[in-house]
């Protein structure tokens, strides 16, 4: 591909992280006043996860958007970095798989770490679900929002609610239409009516405050905003075949490796127990353990690291006997070099691509798995929003709602094409 078209591509990729942060502003400069009143304090231990969650992925939209101001300084020639013309001359001799599958990556990343700016709401929100439901995609609803209680209005309780919405104290009313009377605000929501007292809503000039919420890609069954489910959906995705996969190649190698550069015996044995595990239906192994012992999120990720090792340790040993073979390994074994050092110094890194090639197409089937799982029902529970999870609710509700299935599937098909192109692009790459 031309250098020229590697540049504008890289430079729409490059808005994404800018579009987003326009997006979530709000959000970025609470997250802000937040990190400002922790340091203030000077009392880390009464961060909490979700505070922390929040943080970590300002800082991270912060070096994804500094990195597009640089990548955009360098396209109109107000600088010139080396390193980014010579990232550039390197893509422009890749082939299109690879290019495709890397850039595609990078977005998934971005999206999953930076979910809880993104996101528009939180993905477990529900309320007033008989006017919430199963709304369209690009739909816009109006609410209103009950005053804050006196805890709330302290400054840090304050920024917290305003940054997590507390959704927990349920101050959205959602309605169709509104009418006053003298100090009552009459709330209308399709068959239903609630009267609530005026002084009870937040207000400006003595009228109520009426904010609306877009539902770009509509909600589901809850009235929960179908964006935000995928956008963590996918970063569950994510988090889960990452994690399984890491410990398929910890595992994987380590035996592979062993069996391959020790042979006889213990190469018999190691792989007697790799055809041991290989003889095993993985899913219904997988779903066997689940049954008995429970689902969660680390269950799974141990669950599908140990399914996959075997493929792995049967990869890396083969590639180490081939290595072995070379007379520059032995070379090193007759001058006396120990076999660790062998490993670390030759064979890792003559061995690596294929194994990592095999690594991602494990990321793809974890993915997979994974929501196979939820859609049976055997994976994470409702209401963690999960890809399968999602799909399974948008079938119910195919013949009059199918932008729920056909979303989900979409992301989940895109997810991993993008693994499949990304490995394909390296095994190009390997072969050259």
């Amino acid at each position: 591909m031309e250098a020229r078209k590697i540049k504008s591509v890289f430079l729409i990729f490059s808005l994404i992280p800018i579009f987003l942060l326009i997006f979530s502003f709000e959000k970025y400069i609470i997250s802000l006043l937040l990190l400002y009143q922790i340091i203030s304090s000077l009392n880390l231990k009464e961060i909490s996860l979700i505070e922390l969650d929040h943080l970590v992925s300002m800082f991270l939209l912060t070096f994804f958007v500094l990195n597009s101001i640089v990548y955009l300084l360098f396209y109109f020639g107000f600088v010139k970095i080396k390193l980014m013309e010579r990232i550039i001359k390197k893509f422009s001799s890749s082939s299109k798989e690879f290019l495709s599958g890397f850039l595609m990556i990078i977005l998934i990343l971005f999206i999953t770490l930076n979910a809880p700016l993104i996101s528009p709401i939180d993905p477990n929100f529900s309320k007033d679900v008989s006017i919430t439901k199963l709304l369209p995609p690009l739909s816009v609803m109006n609410y209103i929002q009950l005053k804050l209680n006196k805890y709330s209005t302290i400054e840090k309780n304050l920024i917290q609610n305003k940054l997590l919405e507390n959704f927990d104290e349920e101050r959205r009313i959602y309605f169709t239409d509104l009418e006053i009377k003298d100090s009552s605000l009459i709330i209308h929501k399709e068959r239903t009516k609630e009267i609530l007292n005026i002084k009870e809503i937040e207000t400006l000039n003595d009228k109520p405050v009426i904010k609306s919420q877009i539902f770009i890609l509509g909600t589901d069954e809850f009235g929960r905003d179908l964006l935000s489910r995928l956008i963590y959906s996918i970063r569950l995705s994510v988090f889960i075949a990452v994690f399984s996969v890491l410990i398929s190649f910890l595992l994987g190698s380590t035996i592979g490796y062993i069996a391959g550069i020790f042979g006889g015996l213990v190469d018999s044995l190691l792989m007697r127990l790799v055809d041991f595990f290989l003889s095993f239906p993985i899913l219904f192994f997988v779903i066997f353990l689940i049954a008995f012992v429970g689902n969660s999120i680390l269950l799974l990720v141990i669950v599908f690291g140990f399914s996959g090792w075997m493929y792995v340790a049967r990869l890396a040993r083969n590639e180490t006997i081939a290595c072995m073979k070379k007379e520059f390994i032995q070379t090193l074994v007759l001058m006396g070099q120990t076999k660790f050092k062998i490993i670390i110094k030759h064979i890792l890194p003559n061995t690596f691509s294929p194994i990592l090639i095999t690594l991602i197409f494990l990321m793809s089937n974890v993915i997979i798995a994974e929501s196979a799982l939820s859609f049976i029902g055997l994976g994470i529970q409702p209401p963690t929003p999960t890809l399968g999870g999602i799909i399974k609710s948008g079938y119910d509700y195919l013949s009059i709602n199918g932008w729920i299935a056909f979303s989900a599937s979409l992301t989940l098909v895109i997810i991993v094409m993008t693994f499949n192109l990304f490995a394909e692009g390296i095994r190009k790459i390997s072969r050259n």
